[in-house]
């Protein structure tokens, strides 16, 4: 499926940075084996209504993927909301949906909602749904949540993610000051410091944020989150086109999908027009040969149904059309982006309750 860079980092941020947090470091001595599992399975087995059971066992096999069949740790959360629906077993199904269910936001957004109005007293029902509303771009009832979180508990997360917020929302200054709080708490990522230079741009101190983007030009290498590209987006935003392409070819654009940003073909086309076209032309081949495919029933294309055929060859052909037109539009006027696509969230981390591994409450308090 043709999909946009956005969508695409966004999952893998979704993988790979919610479960860890780096406040909350494991105590690998409290982990759940194969054995103490197994006592939780025959305790289950002899009280077979026990929520807590239930919970504790799905976190076990959560941290012990190897020994989860047929997604039983999602069953048994979703048991005991079924059996009981408290803070505890509602929080956690919901934390196990956006953690364990790709594209169940909407399902765990909805869950959670329920949580929230049970009126937890603890942080993390309203730091785990401020996440889920800023993922979902529901910006009012983000910060509403998120400011709530924060009051409880000051963490780096809660304070970026506000931050972010405000920053969605068009509050720059608001923004500006949660975020330059966190710069040097813990930003191993620099995801503070990058956003940070987006709203410094916004608000016109952009001598500011040119140093913030050159520190982030200089430790590319240091983080996985912020690579070449990203810098160049921010060098975008400054109108410093001669940068932001000098980063551009800092990175192998054969490990990239260019055309899925909107920013990088631009820069490409005004320093170097016969690369581009040359590119241009790669890719449009290439969506081609996909369509061929689908109409030749090429053996790639057996899982999918003839529907879903049919909506792959409407996306191909459309972008086909795209990139046949991308020059000229070009020629008019440089692409116009989205900003509140490029912010970068912080993990909300493993807020499950009873999870050992974290050190996290047993229940809400």
């Amino acid at each position: 499926m043709v999909q946009d860079m956005t969508f695409l980092k966004s999952k893998l941020y979704h993988r790979k940075y919610l479960i860890s947090n780096k406040h909350n470091k494991p105590k690998m001595n409290s982990k759940l084996n194969s054995e103490n599992i197994q006592k939780l399975q025959k305790a289950l087995a002899e009280n077979p209504n026990d929520i807590n059971l239930m919970n504790t066992l799905a976190i076990g096999y959560l941290n012990n993927p190897s020994l989860v069949k047929d997604k039983e740790d999602l069953r048994l959360m979703e048991k005991a909301y079924a059996t009981k629906k408290t803070i505890k077993s509602t929080h956690n199904l919901a934390w196990f949906y956006f953690l364990e269910c790709w594209g169940s936001l909407e399902k765990a957004l909805e869950i959670q909602k329920e949580c929230i109005l049970m009126q937890p007293k603890s942080f993390y029902p309203y730091s785990l749904y401020g996440y889920l509303l800023l993922e979902n771009n529901q910006l009012h009832e983000a910060i509403e949540n998120l400011e709530i979180a924060y009051s409880k508990h000051k963490s780096r997360e809660i304070t970026h993610n506000l931050g972010t917020a405000y920053a969605k929302s068009g509050n720059f200054d608001i923004a500006k000051e949660y975020l330059v709080a966190v710069t040097n708490d813990k930003d191993i990522e620099n995801r503070s410091k990058h956003n940070l230079a987006i709203v410094k741009i916004q608000l016109g101190e952009k001598e500011d944020a040119r140093k913030i983007v050159k520190e982030l030009e200089q430790e590319i290498n240091k983080c996985d989150e912020i690579d070449s590209f990203e810098v160049a987006y921010l060098y975008y935003l400054l109108n410093d086109y001669d940068s932001a392409y000098s980063c551009c070819q800092n990175c192998d654009w054969n490990h990239y999908a260019l055309f899925s940003w909107q920013h990088i073909p631009y820069l490409i086309y005004i320093n170097d027009i016969d690369t581009y076209h040359r590119l241009v032309a790669g890719e449009i081949d290439n969506q081609e040969n996909l369509i061929k495919q689908i109409k030749d029933n090429h053996q790639n294309w057996d899982d999918y149904s003839e529907e879903e055929k049919q909506e792959e060859l409407v996306e191909l052909k459309s972008e086909v059309m795209r990139l046949t037109n991308l020059e000229k539009k070009f020629a008019l006027d440089k692409p116009n982006i989205n900003i509140n696509n490029y912010y970068l969230l912080e993990s909300c981390g493993c807020l499950l309750f009873g999870c050992d591994e974290h050190g996290n409450l047993q229940d809400d308090r």
